[in-house]
C-alpha cells in the first residue's frame, strides 16, 4: 500500500526553463544558446553545482571560463539565474490533493544548496506542502547514488514499499527501483498523474 508520493523537482514540479529564459529573459541568439546549452548546462560541472561539495563561486568561475568568448553573457547568465526556474502551474493543486487524500509528500532532487535557498524563496509554490525533503546540495551527494536515497528513507523511517517516485532520469528511477521503492519515469503532468493513479488505486 502506496503511503508516501516522492516528487524529483525540476521537470516533475519545476520547469528548468534554460533555453527560454537564455532566449526571453536574456535576448540569447541561437548560437550563443547552444554554446551555453553545450557548455554550462549539460557540462558534468553542472552535477557538481548541485552537489555543493565545491564552493558555489568556484564552480560558477570554471564554467565561465568555459565559454571566453561569451563573457558578458556569461555575466548577465549567471547573475539572473533565479529565472532559469519556474514552478508549473499544476504542481501545487497536485501537492494539495494527494495531502487531501491522506498520503505524505516529499522531495527528492539534485539540486544546489545556494539555488535551492534562492528558488525556495520566490519560485517555488510547492515546498510549505511537503512532508520532508532531501536535497543534494545540503547532502553533497547526487541521484542516481544509492546513499540519498537511504538518507530520505531513513531520515523520515519510510518503508520502501509504501512509496513511489518520480523522476524525468530514467537512471535515477532504477536506483529507486533497485531499493525496491516504486519508481517510474516522469513524461509530463498527465501520463505521471494516470500511472500514479494505477499505482495508488
Amino acid at each position: 500500500m502506496i503511503k508516501n508520493i516522492i516528487f524529483d523537482i525540476g521537470m516533475v514540479l519545476a520547469d528548468f526553463r534554460y533555453e527560454a529564459y537564455m532566449r526571453d529573459d536574456l535576448g540569447f541568439d541561437d548560437e550563443t544558446i547552444r554554446v551555453f546549452k553545450e557548455r554550462i548546462v549539460e557540462n558534468p560541472l553542472w552535477n557538481e553545482i548541485d552537489r555543493s561539495a565545491i564552493p558555489l563561486d568556484e564552480v560558477i568561475r570554471e564554467m565561465k571560463s568555459r565559454v571566453p568568448e561569451y563573457h558578458d553573457e556569461a555575466e548577465i547568465f549567471f547573475d539572473r539565474v533565479v529565472n532559469i526556474i519556474a514552478s508549473y502551474d499544476y504542481s501545487r493543486p497536485w501537492l494539495e490533493e494527494l495531502k487531501a487524500k491522506g498520503y505524505r509528500v516529499y522531495l527528492l532532487s539534485n539540486y544546489s544548496k545556494d539555488y535551492f535557498e534562492l528558488h525556495r524563496k520566490s519560485k517555488f509554490t510547492f515546498v510549505d506542502l511537503v512532508d520532508g525533503m532531501v536535497i543534494s546540495g545540503f547532502e553533497k551527494i547526487n541521484k542516481p547514488e544509492p546513499e540519498i536515497y537511504k538518507i530520505l528513507l531513513n531520515r523520515y523511517s519510510l518503508i520502501p514499499e509504501e512509496c513511489v517516485f518520480m523522476d524525468d532520469r530514467e537512471v535515477n528511477v532504477e536506483a529507486a527501483k533497485k531499493l525496491h521503492i516504486h519508481a517510474f519515469v516522469f513524461n509530463g503532468y498527465e501520463d505521471a498523474r494516470a500511472k500514479l493513479d494505477t499505482l495508488l488505486s
